[in-house]
């Protein structure tokens, strides 16, 4: 409790008149009577219809509401809204690798095809199978074909693969 001295505090002679003026008003007041017997008969009574009333089964409805039901409702309501929310949904999540490859820029796929042809370490290529990242020709094809430009695609053929282009070609015009 804290002091507030910018109250001012009594004397001890207004202390002393003001204890004597509360003895004299105790003084004048008659002593308390005690309860008639009546009070003494009927007070067994009057705490069996307070009992009654605080356990009827409005008050015991009521304070199990107040105690159980409302809180009990919280909390499975909080559930509910916390798991449809914050719970991660594990239905869409699941791709297949093909998928993944496919969803990764063109250079990645490259890089990753690369590094799963040179790879040395003998644990992951236990546990990889062996045609993860292998492309089929017909893709590999289509791929060298779109992404580097005719000029390569001639200059690293040699000239036998460079005379059968031609032949077939002439072959497909006539």
């Amino acid at each position: 409790m804290r002091l507030r001295f910018d109250k001012r505090q009594p004397t001890d002679e207004e202390e002393e008149t003001l204890s004597r003026s509360l003895r004299d008003l105790a003084a004048d007041d008659p002593p308390p009577q005690p309860p008639d017997p009546a009070y003494w008969q009927n007070l067994p009574i009057r705490m069996n219809r307070i009992l009654d009333e605080a356990t009827s089964g409005k008050a015991i409805s009521l304070s199990w509401a107040a105690r159980v039901a409302i809180p009990g409702i919280v909390a499975i309501l909080s559930f509910l809204i916390g798991l449809r929310y914050y719970a991660p949904e594990s239905g869409n999540s699941v791709k297949s690798l093909r998928e993944v490859t496919l969803a990764l820029p063109p250079s990645a796929v490259d890089s990753l095809s690369v590094a799963s042809l040179t790879t040395t370490d003998t644990m992951f290529a236990a546990t990889v199978e062996k045609d993860i990242l292998e492309v089929p020709t017909d893709d590999a094809r289509e791929y060298y074909i779109e992404h580097t430009g005719t000029s390569t695609l001639v200059s690293d053929l040699t000239e036998q693969e460079l005379r059968e282009v031609l032949v077939a070609l002439s072959s497909h015009i006539d």
